[in-house]
């Protein structure tokens, strides 16, 4: 794995560890209603999930 291929899955993995801890904690958050301070955490693990995605999808293309 390149650097950056490295830094993106560990900010991935990152953004998962947030959302779920989060999730874990918060009531609003479980009934498929995020809270203030939650959205953005899903938000960002979303994203960054994508991402990831999209960059596995594309490599696999090119080999």
């Amino acid at each position: 794995m390149s650097r950056d291929r490295d830094n993106e899955f560990i900010a991935y993995m990152q953004a998962f560890e947030a959302s779920t801890t989060h999730l874990d904690a918060c009531t609003a958050c479980q009934d498929d209603q995020p809270c203030t301070e939650g959205a953005p955490i899903h938000a960002e693990f979303i994203a960054r999930q994508d991402a990831w995605t999209n960059r596995v999808r594309a490599e696999r293309k090119q080999s």
